[in-house]
């Protein structure tokens, strides 16, 4: 199993001004250790953390009013927010033309409605941070990657020094069970 600790000091440090661009480029430098992968039985998964900031470009439609602002980081700022991504040889790892459809169809709904049974993080105290909430984002299979914003409640992780991402089987061949 590959155990790979997301340090609580990096999630809540990055510089205080920074573009969308530059947000993007810091959460993407791999010296940042925002991000962490490892392939399995030909699977691609990927863990990206997404600043709060990100989320609120996101959803601001335009100009930058300082009060629009305060109150979306206010929203975003009670969780953590990551990406999980699933891709096999550069495509979404769940598609129906590359498995059988009765595999494909039980994948899809285990995606879509199931992943708070299958996802949750770990602490360097050992407690264990179920899923808050899960957006599948559905591509149809036009999309590199299968992925969902996962959320986890930032309050039951403030004293930790580390957090684990662990990912248990749910029928892509990922092992028995998987952390980053």
């Amino acid at each position: 199993m590959l155990l790979v600790f997301l340090t609580y000091s990096i999630i809540s440090c990055s510089p205080p001004t920074l573009t969308e661009e530059e947000l993007k480029q810091f959460v993407l430098e791999p010296d940042n250790n925002l991000i962490q992968e490892e392939t399995i039985n030909d699977i691609n998964v990927r863990i990206t953390y997404r600043p709060t900031d990100l989320l609120v470009v996101q959803e601001l439609t335009n100009g930058t009013d300082t009060a629009r602002i305060s109150s979306l980081r206010i929203k975003y700022s009670k969780y953590y927010y990551f990406v999980l991504s699933l891709s096999k040889n550069q495509r979404e790892a769940i598609q129906a033309s590359t498995m059988p459809q009765a595999q494909f169809s039980e994948l899809l709904q285990t995606i879509s409605f199931r992943m708070g049974t299958y996802v949750n993080m770990t602490t360097d105290a050992r407690d264990t941070i179920a899923l808050a909430d899960y957006v599948y984002n559905r591509t149809f299979g036009m999309g590199s990657s299968n992925d969902l914003l996962l959320v986890f409640n930032k309050d039951e992780a403030r004293t930790a020094n580390w957090l684990q991402i662990n990912l248990a089987e749910f029928g892509l061949g990922v092992g028995p069970g998987f952390a980053i």
